[in-house]
């Protein structure tokens, strides 16, 4: 494997150990050069910042936190979407103060986002909350303890001019912290991943050999930038590579996918990372007059970073965008996770995906048994390239740690400079699962092999269905649903396992756009008849939801734990069951056909029909005078209800309108009036 030195990596000088010195020298040597944009509403350039003005601003929050010498040096990030955050997060770096990202409280469970940052920020030992003072504002009272006591807040947006004055550059180097990515947070026991300025180096270097970045390409990004893809992918790599990154808000990109492509366009964009669902969202809802005005010929970096990738995800989007000059081998399946700074393995770029036919039941006993992609019974595969320079990838068996042979399918290890320091104070964890015995390395929890060099990924080894001792990877499952029938939604489903008197069964959980009892009825024998047709399997139950109510992380990801505790709890908006035991819910009537009246009280009813939809459940316990936080509505569901009440009145529904008015009535009242 060849070694790479840090100068080899584009726009890297020998002296360059942090980030801090990159963005020290890039604001001496190009000052006036853009370093991001960020674009409100995903397509007006709100803000504009180059090296110069992002140094001034980070030395700005540095010398801020600089005045308090007390010993936590550990700062809590809570900040919308916008520039901010990226001034704020080298404020920390210029302040030798480790940044904890984080979300802010916001969505469906506010109170629950703001419980979630409080054990964050306990387990971080965080002294000090950076925001901003427009967010504190618009946060509710009751929610505004989770940004901190007011005197341990720093609001960047109101720090003076001239401050940053005071700034000295601080001790750090790179076996220093810069910041923990924290995997979660939604229960008792947030886990930090301890990523260290060397880390950041290594991984930024390697990244830019394996895809070819220089000073010319774009980045164009709508991932949250609190987490490690959207942040190190978007964010990072830009500024040491030294090229410009377009930034946007996941609301403008869910609310309307076109917006993500448009922006390409625009900037000419050359890396453009998203998760599968994105791919798909894409292909689905850009409309073929949207298409007409993309320009896709300069995105060389389409990287796709689910496990495992989808053929027909692939397939999809490049058959819509190969009109607009997005190119088949422009897609760069990849593989990482925090743990790993951030990218494991992928590419190298202009290569396209590496394809792979192998016998499926076979693979179910994990091994692995290349067949023609035509045979009977072949399942087709994605890999998610090669590993990068420098970085070992070992496939060993789990329990052991002993090296699997060719052709086994075994737990992912990963070793090299871009592997973390361990979770923050869980020296136990840290020692599991960061090169502690059996077999060395860092233990991914992912399975996979390796074949003629590319790492192909078939699943986790939580996430395994044991059937009558047979191994069931739960994506294929999912596959096998989501084409059994047009109602269920493309990246909606989860299937897991629940005890059961002979052993495990299986659960199904999909998202369906249908309403009517019939079509879900159909929708959920479709998937049991299919299941049962290609994997020779019995589905104990099958649970359809509304839409985008799945349990899925910020780079949408199933989560498939949450969700089978989201369904023992009753937590999900069910639509329908199917099962020996379970009474299939009532299904709310559907909303008022496009065309209807739009006085107020017409335009109430089908808001509130609408917000019943996504929320899965009857109308009539939607009130008027209550808010659409109140109803558990999030900002992609809100984003939801924003486009479907556009289709039906046809005119532009602000989605600000929703998310910002105290009451449903409040809302319709400022749509009839024509005032949103």
């Amino acid at each position: 494997m060849t070694s790479m030195r840090k100068e080899d990596a584009p726009g890297a000088r020998p002296r360059d150990a942090t980030l801090v010195d990159v963005l020290c020298r890039r604001a001496a040597d190009e000052a006036d050069r853009p370093a991001y944009t960020f674009l409100r509403d995903g397509e007006i350039e709100e803000e504009t910042i180059t090296y110069g003005g992002l140094d001034a601003r980070a030395r700005r929050v540095a010398a801020a936190l600089m005045r308090d010498d007390a010993a936590p040096r550990r700062a809590l990030l809570v900040f919308e979407p916008g520039l901010d955050f990226v001034a704020a997060f080298f404020g920390c770096l210029y302040a030798g103060v480790v940044a904890v990202p984080v979300y802010p409280p916001e969505g469906r469970d506010p109170a629950g986002g703001a419980a979630r940052i409080a054990r964050i920020a306990a387990d971080a030992g965080a002294w000090r909350v950076l925001t901003t003072g427009v967010l504190v504002r618009a946060l509710a009272p009751a929610m505004r303890p989770a940004l901190g006591e007011e005197g341990s807040r720093i609001l960047v947006d109101e720090l003076p001019v001239g401050t940053e004055a005071a700034w000295r550059p601080p001790a750090v180097g790179g076996a220093d912290i810069a910041f923990l990515q924290y995997t979660s947070g939604s229960t008792a026991t947030p886990r930090g991943v301890m990523v260290t300025h060397a880390n950041l180096m290594a991984h930024g270097a390697r990244v830019a050999v394996v895809l070819g970045l220089d000073p010319d390409a774009v980045a164009v990004s709508w991932l949250p930038v609190c987490h490690d893809m959207g942040l190190v992918g978007t964010l990072l790599i830009p500024l040491q590579i030294g090229f410009r990154s377009v930034q946007m808000a996941p609301l403008a990109f869910l609310e309307r996918p076109g917006r993500w492509l448009r922006a390409i366009t625009r900037y000419r964009g050359t890396l453009s990372p998203a998760p599968n669902f994105a791919y798909d969202l894409a292909a689905r809802k850009v409309t073929p007059e949207e298409r007409r005005g993309l320009d896709l010929g300069a995105w060389r970096a389409a990287m796709n970073g689910a496990e495992p990738i989808r053929v027909g995800t692939v397939e999809r989007f490049v058959a819509a965008f190969a009109p607009c000059g997005f190119r088949h081998e422009a897609f760069v399946p990849c593989y990482g996770l925090a743990e790993a700074t951030l990218m494991v393995a992928g590419g190298p770029a202009g290569e396209g995906p590496v394809r792979l036919a192998v016998d499926a039941e076979a693979l179910d006993d994990a091994r692995v048994v290349v067949v023609p992609a035509a045979e009977a019974g072949a399942r087709v595969l994605v890999g998610s390239g090669r590993a990068m320079p420098d970085v070992a990838v070992r496939i060993v068996h789990a329990a052991s740690g002993a090296p699997a042979r060719d052709g086994e399918v075994g737990e992912i290890r990963v070793a090299g400079p871009t592997v973390a320091a361990g979770y923050w104070r869980r020296p136990a964890e840290t020692a599991g699962a960061f090169g502690g015995p059996p077999g060395g390395g860092l233990r991914t929890g992912d399975l996979g092999f390796v074949h003629d060099g590319v790492l192909f990924v078939t699943g986790r080894c939580k996430d395994l269905i044991v059937v009558r001792g047979r191994n069931h990877h739960p994506h294929d499952l999912e596959d096998a649903a989501v084409a059994a029938h047009p109602a269920l939604r493309p990246g909606g489903g989860a299937a897991f396992a629940c005890d059961a008197a002979d052993g495990e069964a299986v659960v199904v959980v999909h998202e369906v756009d249908a309403e009517d009892a019939a079509t879900m009825q159909a929708a959920a024998a479709a998937i049991r008849d299919a299941i049962a047709r290609r994997h020779g399997l019995a589905v104990a139950r099958v649970v359809l939801i509304a839409p985008r109510t799945l349990p899925k992380t910020t780079s949408g990801k199933v989560r498939r734990s949450a969700c089978r505790a989201a369904l023992a709890a009753g937590r999900l908006a069910v639509r329908h069951e199917a099962s020996d035991l379970v009474t299939p819910a009532a299904v709310p009537p559907a909303p008022p056909e496009a065309g209807a009246p739009v006085d107020a009280a017409a335009i109430e009813a089908c808001l509130r029909a609408l917000v019943a939809e996504v929320r899965g459940v009857p109308p009539e316990t939607v009130h008027r005078d209550t808010a659409l936080a109140a109803l558990g509505v999030d900002s992609a569901e809100a984003a939801h209800v924003a486009a479907a009440l556009e289709a039906r009145l046809g005119r532009r529904v602000p989605l600000a309108a929703l998310l910002e008015a105290p009451t449903l009535g409040a809302v319709a009242a400022a749509l009839g009036e024509g005032r949103a």
